[in-house]
């Protein structure tokens, strides 16, 4: 019995492989040859990507083409991040417990076949008969134009025209594709500080992320290198352990302006430093531009020098035009027949040594004063 259905599934097979592979039986038929091609064919139905609608004995290469469209299975995540930020402490600490959600996105895809042809369109014929022309009712339809009834403008009643019919085909064919959401993946993530010391204006940042199953933290900045241990997965957890101690941006709001003035002859700044102590044995320098308010908008920059000093609570810094090297274009402002002259100072320093880095800080400009 199984030597019979084995024979029956062999002729079946010489059978359509002799349909695909135009066999001649009055030549002789290699047996093997004849099924393994019958193993090799791929006979496609209506369903079926590739398959021809207008000619269902030939193979659409351009369907082909589409069914090898996005993906079915492309998946994608949303990203959900909390930011840590720990201050100055010799003890340590917990931050608080973030809350972290990221969604799954889903492309699924379906194949759409091309559709049917439209119907043809009724023909009158070569020569209508003429007859009576029937009389307008009380509501006259209006005229159907090249679009569809109503003219131009379809409202999407009645039967679609030619170009309507080939503009759904050109929009249904091929892949289609749709983002739909699935998982939803919860975590919470807390952070544990242990003890170091940063400078009163330092500032630990880190940034903890959820993006599907993962989560992950990153260093925004920080004045120390840091050893990161996580634990848990579903509660994680990150204990932070400072190793080196790195240099940082001073502090911008470190020294700051006591007084512009003209006095005895000359300019004279004095400024403050609330961190001196911490930057004893270092050095600051502070940058200086004199500007001569101008006319309008015509400011006319009369020079700039760097003064260089030891760390103090306190700096007074005294200069005249001549003390100043001139680094920018003079704008002539004799003209001015405003009165008596006003100036400015724009201002910056910079931290020298080993404690911060040596970043400039702008800290704009003085008061004008009258020279």
């Amino acid at each position: 019995m199984t030597n019979r259905l084995i024979a029956a599934l062999v002729c079946l097979g010489m059978t359509s492989a002799a349909a695909a592979a135009q066999l001649d039986f009055d030549k002789g038929v290699d047996i093997n040859k004849a099924i393994e091609s019958a193993s090799s064919v791929d006979v496609k139905g209506p369903g079926d990507p590739g398959f021809d609608h207008h000619n269902p004995g030939q193979w659409d290469h351009n369907n082909f083409h589409d069914f090898h469209g996005p993906s079915q299975n492309h998946v994608s995540y949303s990203r959900d991040c909390h930011t840590f930020n720990f201050g100055p402490s010799g003890t340590g600490m917990n931050s608080e417990v973030a809350e972290l959600q990221s969604v799954e996105y889903v492309q699924e895809c379906h194949y759409v076949p091309d559709p049917p042809p439209p119907p043809p369109q009724p023909n009158p014929g070569p020569n209508p008969q003429p007859g009576p022309h029937p009389q307008p009712g009380p509501n006259p339809q209006p005229n159907p134009g090249p679009h569809g009834p109503g003219g131009p403008g379809h409202d999407g009643h009645g039967p679609k025209s030619v170009d309507e019919a080939a503009n759904d085909m050109a929009v249904t064919k091929g892949m289609q594709c749709n983002t739909v959401p699935g998982d939803v993946f919860r975590r919470t993530a807390q952070l544990t500080m242990a003890p170091r010391q940063l400078l009163p204006w330092e500032n630990d940042s880190f940034e903890v992320c959820a993006e599907g199953p993962n989560v992950e933290i990153r260093t925004l900045s920080a004045a120390y290198s840091y050893n990161i241990v996580q634990s848990g997965e579903y509660d994680v957890r990150y204990d932070l352990t400072p190793l080196a101690k790195i240099a940082t941006a001073p502090d911008q709001n470190g020294l700051s302006l006591a007084e512009f003035v003209f006095k005895d002859g000359k300019f004279v700044m004095n400024i403050n430093d609330q961190w001196a102590s911490i930057y004893a044995g270092e050095k600051v320098a502070i940058k200086v531009e004199l500007v001569k308010d101008g006319f309008l908008f015509f400011n006319s920059s009369l020079g700039s020098k760097v003064f260089t000093l030891d760390s103090s609570n306190n700096y007074s810094l005294a200069f005249v035009e001549g003390d100043l090297t001139k680094d920018k274009d003079f704008v002539d402002t004799s003209s001015d027949v405003r009165g008596p002259k006003k100036y400015f100072v724009k201002w910056g320093f910079t931290r020298v040594g080993s404690i911060s880095t040596q970043d400039y800080v702008n800290k704009g400009s003085t008061a004008k004063i009258t020279q």
